[in-house]
């Protein structure tokens, strides 16, 4: 008998939480201004999200996160004071620094998302802030505060029987999903990007285009729009995890199944 295939998509949505710590003071410094001092950051880690760890497959760093220190503004508003590009370059240059009196606030990232050139990348984006207060004749030390997933991650995996194929015959299996935000969008496939992807803005849906060659057969594209159903949209902090598996069925079809942890 011929064989067919079927397509099995499962899409996996983790959350990431949020967390913060309050700033603290201590004593006198300098005539008409303050100083200010930060504790290490530190990079939250979830479980449920295997590939965001403090020190895993991207090295993030603390001490390599890029830190910027905005005042706020008569209105409000807060307006860059002074940036680093580094927590390492911020203890080198010097410490505690010398600020003029006012309010302000302090932003540790994993990059500078500011100076993104793409607005999706191999790169998870992380990022805390403290707000604290500079007044005369006194250092204000903000201890560490925790930076949080602040972006939209998407990753594909593989069924094992699905990798058995491609490994066995690369040839005649392959597939090709591009996730598309409403802006910017990321193929997926076996030659080029096969590690987890990460957008900086939130949208009402993903919308996946899927091709699969199976067996030595390309099929037609497949859409499949894809968010998270306790809130019908597609929030900062959310992890997408679609999987591939093609198994081997006497009639031919291509299905979409989600999940959504906490649901």
């Amino acid at each position: 008998m011929k064989k067919t295939y079927i397509l099995f998509l499962a899409v996996i949505i983790f959350l990431a939480a949020c967390q913060k710590e309050e700033n603290s003071r201590s004593d006198s410094f300098g005539e008409g201004s303050g100083a200010f001092r930060l504790e290490q950051p530190s990079v939250q880690s979830e479980t449920e999200i295997p590939v965001i760890v403090t020190k895993g497959p991207f090295g993030l760093e603390p001490f390599a996160f890029s830190i910027r220190i905005d005042q706020q503004d008569t209105d409000g508003t807060y307006t860059k004071h002074t940036s680093f590009v580094s927590y390492s370059a911020m203890i080198d240059s010097g410490m505690p620094l010398i600020l003029p009196v006012g309010d302000y606030q302090v932003v540790a990232s994993s990059y500078d998302q500011a100076a993104a050139e793409d607005r999706v990348s191999e790169t998870p984006y992380f990022e805390g802030k403290q707000d604290f207060v500079i007044e005369e004749k006194t250092v204000t030390s903000v201890p560490s505060f925790t930076c949080t997933f602040e972006s939209v991650g998407v990753e594909i995996r593989l069924s094992d029987q699905f990798k058995a194929k491609l490994e066995a015959e690369p040839l005649n299996y392959s597939y090709s999903v591009t996730v598309y935000d409403g802006e910017v969008s990321w193929t997926f496939d076996p030659d080029k990007h096969t590690k987890p992807a990460y957008y900086l803005d939130p949208c009402e849906n993903l919308v996946l285009k899927v091709t699969v060659k199976l067996d030595g057969l390309t099929y037609p594209e497949r859409t499949y729009y894809v968010c998270n159903r306790n809130t019908d949209k597609v929030s900062i902090g959310e992890y997408y995890i679609i999987t591939l598996d093609a198994g081997e069925t006497e009639t031919k079809s291509l299905r979409l199944t989600t999940k959504c942890i906490g649901e």
